[in-house]
């Protein structure tokens, strides 16, 4: 057998223009919007959940707000999180190079080919165009 294919490592990464920080802005903005509408709902039902077994005197009542309140919080640290990736791409540097990913390549290696150098790649992708492709 003089060659075989083999599964290799590709980075993406990204060179960061204004359509870039455009479209992942936006996509960071819908993400943080949604958590907004879930944290509406969240509170809703946490309110009238709360309200019904307080009325029925529930021996638990505190315990299942503070239970509410954790996992409140844990939607809420999540939304600051996206707030703070928001902030970090607006604050990107035009034509900065940033990691945008990973995942998997198929590649042919022969007899006397150098192995590491067929095993793992990095894609460099200016809005959605690829414009190099080069091997570690």
């Amino acid at each position: 057998m003089e060659s075989i294919q083999i599964m290799g490592k590709v980075q993406i990464k990204q060179i960061v223009t204004e359509q870039y920080k455009e479209k992942t802005g936006a996509e960071f903005r819908k993400a943080i919007q949604s958590v907004d509408e879930e944290l509406a709902n969240f509170d809703k039902e946490m309110n009238k959940t709360l309200t019904e077994l307080t009325l029925k005197a529930h021996p638990q009542v505190e315990q299942l707000r503070r239970q509410f309140n954790m996992e409140r919080e844990k939607i809420a640290v999540y939304k600051e999180q996206l707030l703070g990736s928001l902030k970090e791409i607006a604050d990107l540097e035009m034509g900065a190079l940033v990691d945008s990913g990973e995942g998997n390549y198929l590649q042919e290696i022969r007899v006397g080919d150098n192995f590491a150098e067929h095993t793992q790649c990095v894609v460099v992708i200016k809005d959605d165009v690829v414009v190099e492709i080069r091997t570690k």
